[in-house]
C-alpha cells in the first residue's frame, strides 16, 4: 500500500472513530457510486438526511437508494450482489452469519430505547386480546420470520404467560400491517414508526414487545458483504464516517430531520409531530449489539455468537 493510500485510510479511520469530518474533496473529483438498499422507516432514515445535507457528497459518494420491505430480503440481496450496502436488524444478521452468509456490520443505525419507544405489538381497540396467553391460536404479523420483530414478539409472549409456539406468524411489510389488523386479516401486528402513529387512533398497544430483548440496544445497522468490504475498504470507511456524522446531527436536530423524513416517506406532518423519534447509535458497541443476538439465538436454535464477530474490521493502514 503506497504512502498516499495509507494516509487516506488513516484520515478516514479518524473520521469514523472520533467523528472528525472528512476533508473536503476536490470540486472536480468524481463521486464513487454506492448502491444502497434501505428499509424506508425512521430507524434507517439516516441515509435520507445524509443525502439532503450533502454529507455523502462531502465524502465523495453518490449513494443511490432502493427501498425493500424487510431485513432478510435486504441481506439476501446484498449477499447476492444486488446492492453494495444495506440496512439490517442485528438478529437477522446473526442468523445469516450462522448459516454461512458472509455479511458484516460496517456502521450502526437505529437504537431501540424504552425511554422513547418506536415499536408496538398492536391490536384493534376493541380486540378481546388482553394478554400474551390470549394470542394462542391467533395470527400475528411481523416484518420477517427471521428478524427482530419476530424474535422480540416471541420473547414477549413466552415471558408473559403465553406460548409463542402456538401462535401463527405471518410476514407483512410495515406499511401494510395496520390495515391488516383493522381488516381482521391478522389479530395483532408488530408495527414500527411512523406506521404505528399513523394508525394509532384505531389501534391499541398490547405490548412494547421490543423491550423483551432489552431496555436499550442497537436494533439495526448498515451491512455489506465481506467480498465488497475487502474490495472497497475506502468506500466503506467513507460511508461509515458520513453516517456517523449524520447520526450526531440527527440525534440533536429532530425537528429539522422531520422535514426531511416527510419529504422521503410522504408522511402527514401531524404524524411526524406525534410519533416517537428514533435515536441513532454513533459507534458499533458490542454491549448494545449482543442482546438481540441472544434473543435471536433462542428461536433459531443457534449458539449465540459474540457481537464482535459481526463487526467489520478495517484493514491495517
Amino acid at each position: 500500500m503506497n504512502a498516499l493510500r495509507r494516509l487516506t485510510f488513516a484520515l478516514l479511520a479518524l473520521a469514523l472513530t472520533f467523528g472528525i469530518a472528512p476533508a473536503s474533496r476536490a470540486a472536480d473529483a468524481p463521486l464513487a457510486v454506492i448502491n444502497l438498499i434501505n428499509l424506508p422507516a425512521d430507524n434507517s432514515a439516516e441515509v435520507y438526511y445524509a443525502q439532503d445535507l450533502g454529507y455523502f457528497k462531502d465524502a465523495g459518494l453518490d449513494v443511490r437508494i432502493t427501498p425493500m420491505t424487510n431485513s432478510g430480503a435486504i441481506i439476501a440481496a446484498i449477499a447476492g450482489g444486488g446492492g453494495d450496502i444495506g440496512n439490517a436488524v442485528v438478529g437477522t444478521l446473526a442468523d445469516a452469519r450462522g448459516k454461512g452468509i458472509p455479511i458484516l456490520f460496517l456502521s450502526p443505525a437505529g437504537l431501540y430505547d424504552a425511554a422513547s419507544p418506536t415499536a408496538a405489538l398492536s391490536v384493534v381497540k376493541d380486540s378481546p386480546i388482553k394478554t400474551a396467553a390470549d394470542l394462542t391460536g391467533k395470527i400475528v404479523a411481523v416484518s420477517g420470520l427471521g428478524d427482530l420483530t419476530y424474535f422480540a414478539t416471541r420473547a414477549w409472549i413466552d415471558k408473559n404467560g403465553g406460548n409463542s409456539a402456538n401462535v401463527k406468524f405471518v410476514e407483512l411489510p410495515f406499511p401494510a400491517m395496520a390495515a391488516a389488523v383493522l381488516q381482521h386479516r391478522v389479530d395483532a401486528a408488530y408495527i414500527i414508526e411512523p406506521f404505528f402513529t399513523a394508525a394509532s387512533d384505531d389501534l391499541r398497544i398490547l405490548a412494547r414487545a421490543a423491550e423483551s430483548v432489552a431496555p436499550r440496544y442497537q436494533a439495526t445497522g448498515w451491512v455489506a458483504s465481506e467480498s465488497w468490504l475487502a474490495a472497497h475498504p475506502d468506500l466503506a470507511l467513507r460511508f461509515a464516517a458520513a453516517i456517523r456524522r449524520t447520526a450526531i446531527w440527527a440525534n440533536s436536530h429532530q425537528k429539522e430531520s422531520a422535514v426531511i423524513l416527510l419529504k422521503y416517506l410522504k408522511l402527514d406532518p401531524a404524524i411526524v409531530a406525534r410519533m416517537h423519534r428514533v435515536l441513532y447509535a454513533v459507534t458499533l458497541e458490542t454491549r448494545l449489539i449482543q442482546p438481540p443476538i441472544d434473543a435471536a439465538a433462542k428461536y433459531t436454535g443457534q449458539t449465540p455468537v459474540p457481537a464482535s464477530s459481526l463487526i467489520w474490521t478495517p484493514p491495517a493502514k
